[in-house]
């Protein structure tokens, strides 16, 4: 067969590889990823399904500026879509819950940068209108971590652009209070009712493993049935006053009795969702969920796929591809192929020159 079929065929075949390879891991790897998620099944019609999205941390202009920081942002933004799509569809939430550091670079950003990004979380996170949401500003949202000041121009601002849809009261037995670690205060429109209501707080940093005066000004005041937290990029349950913390790296459903914990155990409960970016760098990925029927928590990660594993695998197939495009030229250009083609003329002329 002459060498230009081989070299056609052999390009055609990898090319429909490479097509095989980028569609499984744009498209197909969330698909199969969504089918090892847990369902959780409402047992009474008015149960609350509830979505918990922590740091996702939009990358931003300043800290990324590389030949390949455009491609990362689109990448990261794609993948956060992505994901967030699916765990739409399998959950169909009523409410969706931001648990801080929506943004990487929110606390440093120009009106201008700032602006964009706003555009682009809305286009990532993209919900209908009867879903309600509520945002919770993270210390790269606002700034205050390790004491850093905190500017009335990053509050007003993150309270423009991510407030305007919050809820504090879902129904008539839901209630919802902002915790804000980084300024020590906490929403509470409503004290004289709260005792009516099932309390639900919302916090960047986790509350019941910090201590100090904020904790008991929330134990005393709010009261709290279950407390949802980010900021560490892990995944972990945590029981005050026990000092009990479980990490909850599995896919199995956690459940809980949030009026037996309280009443009857005495204990205050708070859930830490893990990153929900591939960014932060952490091996486990995933987003919260959360279904309540009355008092009864059912709660289980998303877990969602490392896209550096995906990553690794197109570096791994281009430096296969450049390998075989050399090897192949080498074969077709060596100079042994050369030295058989002159022999074989030799042979040829050789043969001519005898006499039959």
């Amino acid at each position: 067969m002459p060498i230009r079929y081989v070299y056609r065929w052999i390009t055609r075949t990898f090319l429909l590889l490479t097509l095989l390879l980028c569609c499984y891991n744009e498209i197909l790897v969330y698909h199969f990823n969504r089918s090892s998620w847990q369902e959780i099944n409402c047992r009474f019609e008015n149960c609350t399904r509830m979505l918990l999205i922590a740091d996702p941390q939009l990358l931003g202009l300043t800290y990324e500026k590389t030949i390949l920081s455009g491609l990362a942002r689109y990448d990261s933004d794609r993948y956060l879509k992505s994901t967030f799509q699916q765990a739409l569809k399998f959950t169909q939430p009523h409410i969706i819950c931001f648990l801080g550091d929506l943004l990487d670079e929110g606390n440093v950003a120009s009106p201008q940068e700032f602006q964009s990004y706003i555009q682009r979380f809305r286009n990532i996170y993209q919900t209908e209108e009867d879903v309600k949401v509520v945002h919770v500003p993270g210390d790269n949202d606002i700034g205050g971590e390790n004491g850093e000041y905190i500017s009335n121009l990053n509050i007003h601002r993150f309270e423009e652009a991510f407030t305007q849809r919050d809820i504090f009261d879902y129904e008539s037995n839901l209630r919802f209070f902002k915790i804000n670690r980084m300024m020590l205060d906490f929403t509470n429109p409503d004290k004289t009712h709260n005792h009516q209501k099932l309390r639900i707080g919302l916090s960047h940093a986790p509350i019941l493993i910090g201590g100090g005066p904020l904790l008991r000004s929330v134990i005393n005041e709010l009261d709290p049935h279950i407390i949802f937290s980010g900021h560490w990029h892990e995944s972990r349950i945590f029981l005050y006053p026990s000092t009990k913390v479980i990490n909850f790296y599995d896919k199995a459903v956690k459940s809980f009795n949030l009026k037996d914990l309280k009443e009857k155990q005495h204990n205050y409960l708070e859930i830490m969702v893990p990153t929900s970016s591939y960014r932060m760098g952490k091996v486990n990925i995933g987003i919260g969920y959360a279904v309540l029927d009355n008092y009864d928590l059912r709660y289980t990660v998303l877990w969602l796929p490392n896209r550096f594993v995906y990553l690794f695998i197109y570096v791994f197939w281009l430096l296969f591809a450049i390998c075989m495009s050399l090897v192949f030229r080498m074969m077709t250009r060596c100079p042994f192929r050369k030295i058989s083609k002159f022999n074989q003329s030799q042979y040829q002329r050789i043969s001519d020159a005898i006499p039959d």
